[in-house]
């Protein structure tokens, strides 16, 4: 809707205040982000999506105007929120931000709980399993307000249920702040299969991202189990209730991942859909890899088998808008080919201390703010120091092949120092580090590395190896760490 006032607001602070009556019927899944599922115990509303909002304007495009078709997901505005949500009062609700009346719509043993909660760092019960039958689990009365306030978000979401088991405790943020991390589930969904360790997963979750990124800046972080497969808001996610172990690891990590991206580094979602799951696919994999000494810790992915499926030629570009994709590429161009992307950069190509710093940087120069793609592709390469157009351009905005191939391996004719000459050649566009392993007659192997940067005017590299020794193998990318097409050319062996 357009409202066209009769003057343009004031600078300095001028206020336009709406109002409206809206309602809406509750669908049984809202295109996977909002919906309600029955229970044994009873029906669990996730409720998200459900206020009109305002357009974003923004300093590159004006009015941000494209309508929401479903692939593209958000766009939106910070602000303060302060809102209320009146329920039966055998329900139990919670909602993105801060709690604020915890004495009203607790009985006074959860108060006790949720105030204990909030300084341990184990999870306690509010509500357990054997309690949500219990009349006496809730307070006696009809209806009950639960009121929630929110600073500096892009959004508010919410859950409520007569069925949901209550878990919380603390979270310790760097700074020393604390926030909560809490889980309503259905009894279904408890147990330490399930989502009994939820608490501790949106815990070790979020103490991870704020250590290594930046800091959370939410009171609560809430993991509501629903109908709603994997969906996140400011300071709420929405989880498959049936997720088991690594599964609801994965669903609640990713979800609360999104808290960095875009809830905190706030992107065009419409446009660049990249910008949200792509980096957040990227810092998931690093959290599982730390969660619980590794307990859901992923294989690296072998990328020359990922390099075939990169050259499906039905396969667009990660540039292109989400809703203009075919559904059955989203999951690779958005999620999967960005985050092999950056872990190409981190593992080879900067190397993790200065990719990781030059994140780092990104997140708190946007932190809150519109970054466009060339603001993230400059933003890295400020703080990494070093130009990466090339990469940017192969990898994201073009589709380019790579495949480096061994052309020769001799002695080498001088006398001093005695060695060999490796001769190494790019076949197709993109230009990628050359990693050699070489190994000599009596079983020494070494690792050659050379950066990118020989292929500004060369097709063909000589690598010179010097060693007194018979080298006996060859073998270019020997761990799989690069997106090469064609593994055939990639070895020699001494006949």
């Amino acid at each position: 809707m357009q409202i066209r006032l009769a003057e343009p607001m004031a600078a300095a602070g001028d206020v336009v205040t709406i109002k409206m009556n809206f309602s809406f019927i509750i669908p049984i899944n809202g295109s996977d982000r909002m919906g309600h599922l029955t229970t044994k115990n009873g029906e669990i509303f996730s409720i998200a999506q459900w206020f009109p909002r305002m357009c974003v304007y923004d300093d590159v495009l004006g009015w941000n105007t494209l309508p929401y078709w479903g692939a593209g997901e958000f766009y939106c505005e910070y602000g303060d929120f302060d809102f209320s949500v009146t329920a039966p009062a055998n329900h139990i609700v919670m909602g993105s931000g801060e709690l604020v009346n915890p004495q009203e719509v607790f009985t006074p043993v959860q108060l006790q709980r949720w105030n204990e909660a909030k300084s341990s760092d184990k999870t306690i019960s509010i509500r357990s399993e054997s309690e949500v039958n219990d009349p006496k689990s809730r307070p006696a009365k009809d209806k009950l307000t639960w009121k929630f306030k929110m600073k500096n978000a892009r959004d508010v979401a919410w859950g409520s249920s007569k069925a949901f088991v209550l878990d919380a405790a603390r979270i310790n943020l760097p700074s020393g702040k604390k926030s909560l991390a809490v889980s309503v589930h259905p009894v279904e969904s408890n147990g330490n299969d399930g989502y009994g360790r939820a608490v501790e997963y949106v815990k070790t979750s979020i103490e991870h991202y704020s250590e290594k990124w930046f800091e959370y800046p939410y009171p609560m972080a809430v993991n509501v189990a629903s109908n709603v497969g994997g969906m996140e808001y400011p300071g709420i996610v929405f989880c498959g209730w049936k997720a088991k172990k690594g599964s609801a690891w994965g669903v609640i990590d990713h979800e609360f991942g999104h808290t960095w991206f875009p809830m905190i580094v706030g992107s065009n979602e419409r446009k660049y859909g990249w910008m949200d799951e792509g980096f957040n696919t990227f810092i998931n994999r690093i959290s599982s890899s730390e969660f619980n000494n590794g307990e859901y810790k992923k294989d690296p992915d072998n990328m020359h088998k990922v390099a075939e499926k990169l050259q499906n030629p039905e396969l667009e570009y990660i540039m292109l808008s989400p809703d203009a994709m075919k559904e059955r590429n989203i999951g690779e161009n958005l999620y999967y080919k960005p985050a092999q992307g950056l872990n190409i950069l981190r593992n080879v190509v900067l190397g993790a201390d200065r990719f990781d710093y030059a994140f780092r940087q990104y997140i708190d120069h946007w932190a809150f703010k519109h970054p466009t793609p060339q603001d993230f592709f400059r933003s890295i390469e400020n703080g990494a120091g070093e130009d990466l157009s090339w990469f940017w351009r192969g990898w994201f905005l073009d589709n380019w092949k790579m495949d480096q191939a061994i052309v020769s391996v001799t002695e080498s004719n001088r006398d001093e120092p005695k060695g060999y000459n490796i001769v190494v050649a790019n076949l197709e566009k993109m230009p990628m580090p050359i990693i050699l392993e070489i190994k000599t007659k009596n079983g020494k192997t070494d690792q050659v590395k050379i950066p990118v940067d020989v292929w500004m005017r060369n097709n063909t590299w000589t690598v010179p190896y010097p060693t007194t020794e018979e080298v006996v193998s060859v073998v270019l990318d020997p761990e799989n760490l690069l997106p090469d097409v064609n593994s055939d050319n990639n070895k020699w062996k001494k006949n």
